[in-house]
């Protein structure tokens, strides 16, 4: 049986490889226009996004991620997104991604796309794909 401290530390564990500087950016509404923020790493469970913003963790926030290179493919250059607030950091906060059911996302529609339902788990794997071939790789685990 584990220990409350090893219970913790294991809650808080990263599971997925964080890929850092992804050549993405996301926006989100805070009361004024809207302005890039970077992404300084993702992986397929969240990121960690740099922002003068200190949330409280549990927050949901909608955020539009998009590409910061062009895409020859037609793949999207960018979705929209649920997050929830993990922990706050240095300069910024971790976020992790909030996927609806593929049915639900079609559903449920973002304001802030334009009318584009939100990415489902499908959609985002999708999405960050092309941003992880040839890229640096941080390791899950902490």
């Amino acid at each position: 049986m584990k220990n409350w401290f090893e219970e913790l530390m294991f809650q808080h564990q990263r599971r997925a490889p964080r890929y850092i500087e992804p050549r993405l950016v996301a926006f989100y509404w805070d009361g004024a226009a809207p302005i890039p923020r970077y992404i300084r790493d993702v992986s397929s469970t969240g990121f960690y996004l740099v922002t003068e913003q200190r949330w409280y963790p549990g927050t949901l926030i909608t955020m539009t991620l998009q590409r910061t290179e062009k895409t020859d493919n037609g793949s999207k250059s960018s979705i929209a997104v649920q997050a929830k607030v993990i922990r706050p950091g240095e300069d910024g906060v971790a976020l992790a991604f909030v996927l609806p059911r593929a049915k639900d996302a079609r559903s449920v529609i973002s304001i802030i796309a334009d009318g584009v339902g939100l990415a489902d788990k499908k959609t985002l794997e999708l999405f960050l794909r092309p941003l992880w071939v040839n890229h640096p790789i941080r390791p899950g685990g902490g």
